[in-house]
């Protein structure tokens, strides 16, 4: 592990600062001048004189077009609903996303692409943007961190966004399910779901889908046409920055898991920590999640906390507790994923000093 991270800093390190390997061949002609005249004789009469370029201008901040207001209700008025073959609800939801573009795709052309031949498998979010592009010429995002008032300004403005949530309410199954936002009405409470499980323009109340959404990190996914990324980025703001959302996840899950005290909250904070670079607090947060109640269904835990244990050089803590989580969920995991390089990073760069990061 210490090989790991060493070898991940010095990597950002050297990747993002150019001056340490700057050849000379790449200095700007104002330094070459002034170093050729510096080594020269000195002239008897005649002096060279080096004149120095102007300071480039500051690069003026990206100008992104003002989004609409969300108003008291808005919706999709044309939208394809389909009924999801098993396990295949993540390109269901894909799929009927596309059609607010005019796009009439297979669930099961879809499904090999983004979730492959294994139909106990779910789908992850980071395959859509490659497979939309390739063969749409749209573009596809993520995030973590989305909200209520997010969802109904992206819908007003023309997008229709994914979420992962629980299916019904965990009380009656644990299982994850994408579905996709067509509408809402702050009158009655509620947006309206294409769901390929329970249907067409299914109602949910707000605060059923925020509790539902919890234990998957209020995560949202919006297919988009490369056009309308200003206004998207308008829309998302500070959370397109993929640092910023870690932090602000970390900062309102941990005010959830002290408010709430319940083994979802507490297991959100855990994951949140974790991506954070927060270590010991995601070991103390999932401690105390799983001293609470079950952590079934709630897939990220299998990954992040053995993680966890294992950037705080507890490994074998972490071996034992990956086997035990590995059935977890319907589909059980035989090889550990990879640690999250960024949450390393950002452990690293909070506990050390910018001068002692290694630069080679």
């Amino acid at each position: 592990m210490p090989l790991l991270i060493f070898g991940l800093v010095a990597l950002i390190v050297l990747a993002g600062t150019s001056l340490g390997m700057r050849s000379a061949a790449d200095t700007p002609a104002s330094e070459t001048v002034a170093t050729a005249a510096a080594d020269a004789p000195v002239a008897p009469v005649a002096q060279a004189i080096v004149t120095s370029e102007p300071a480039p201008a500051p690069v003026p901040a990206e100008s992104l077009p003002t989004p609409k207001e969300a108003p008291a209700a808005a919706q999709f008025d044309e939208m394809r609903h389909i009924w999801q073959s098993l396990n295949n609800c993540g390109p269901a939801a894909v799929v009927m996303a596309l059609s607010t573009f005019g796009i009439d795709e297979s669930q099961e052309v879809a499904r090999l692409a983004l979730r492959g031949p294994d139909v106990r498998r779910g789908m992850g979010p980071q395959g859509v943007d490659p497979w939309v592009k390739e063969n749409f010429g749209l573009r596809a995002m993520w995030r973590n961190n989305g909200t209520n008032a997010l969802l109904k300004q992206l819908v007003a403005n023309g997008f229709a966004p994914m979420v992962t949530q629980w299916m019904q309410d965990p009380s009656i199954s644990r299982i994850a399910h994408w579905r996709t936002v067509r509408g809402y009405d702050d009158a009655k409470g509620v947006f309206y779901v294409n769901d390929s499980m329970l249907g067409n323009f299914v109602p949910l109340s707000y605060g059923w889908f925020g509790a539902n959404w919890q234990s998957f990190a209020y995560r949202y996914m919006v297919i988009y046409k490369p056009e309308d990324e200003r206004l998207l980025k308008a829309i998302v703001g500070k959370d397109w920055s993929d640092t910023y959302v870690r932090q602000a996840m970390y900062e309102r899950t941990k005010a959830e898991a002290d408010a709430q005290d319940t083994v979802f909250a507490w297991l959100a904070f855990g994951e949140a920590s974790y991506a954070n670079g927060m270590f010991e607090d995601a070991v103390k947060a999932f401690e105390k999640g799983f001293s609470m109640g079950s952590a079934t269904g709630v897939f990220g835990v299998r990954n992040s906390y053995p993680q966890a244990l294992r950037a705080l050089g507890r490994k074998q803590e972490a071996d034992k507790l990956q086997t035990s989580l590995s059935s977890l969920t319907t589909v059980p995991s035989t090889v550990a994923p990879a640690p999250d390089a960024y949450a390393l990073f950002l452990s690293i760069r909070r506990s050390t000093p910018y001068q002692e990061l290694p630069t080679e």
